[in-house]
Parts: C-alpha cells; sequence; structure tokens
C-alpha cells in the first residue's frame, strides 16, 4: 500500500474566523478550512455536501459517495469489451486470491 500524503488545508485562527465569518464560510465551500485555537486544531468547516461524501464513504457506499456511473459491457466498443475479458482472472486465480496484472 502507497504511503499517504497529507492534504495541507488552510488553518484559521478561531479569533480571524469570528470577525470574517462570511469569508471564511464561503472559503469552506471550495475547500474544507481547518479553525485553531493556540495553534492547535479545532474543528473543521466543509461545505455539507462533502461531509455526506464523507459519511458514505464512511459507510462503505464507495460507488454512490464518488459518483461512479456504472457502464454495462454491452454498451462499451468491441476492443474494450474484448480487453477487459481477456484480463479477467481464471477461477484459480480467483481461489488462490492471485492472478497476474
Amino acid at each position: 500500500m502507497p504511503p499517504t500524503v497529507p492534504i495541507e488545508r488552510k488553518r484559521v485562527p478561531l479569533t480571524k474566523f469570528h470577525n470574517a465569518t462570511g469569508e471564511y464560510l464561503d472559503m469552506a465551500l471550495r475547500s474544507p478550512i481547518v479553525l485553531t485555537s493556540h495553534g492547535r486544531k479545532r474543528q473543521i468547516v466543509a461545505d455539507s455536501a462533502y461531509f455526506e461524501r464523507l459519511e458514505e464513504l464512511a459507510r462503505g457506499n464507495i460507488i454512490e459517495a464518488m459518483d461512479i456511473q456504472v457502464a454495462s459491457i454491452g454498451d462499451m466498443p468491441q476492443d474494450l469489451r474484448q480487453r477487459i475479458l481477456a484480463n479477467q482472472p481464471t477461477e484459480a486465480e480467483i481461489a488462490n486470491d492471485k492472478w497476474n496484472d
């Protein structure tokens, strides 16, 4: 598993947030911001849709949360369909939980 890369978020002291709440709430619509107190993280302010997607992911509803559109194999071009079918693991590979990439 590749190492995780920390995401840098805008950090805003609580006092600045209180003095310009509207501005920071607008910012949070584009990307979550971290509210700090004495340099330590206190809360995250994020768009509600972002938070709802996180909750869906936490529940294991990855396809719904990522809004992934599933295509039928019949809707795919013939050459793509053939490549996909040719790369499916065999029953023996699946049983051994090991197959070629």
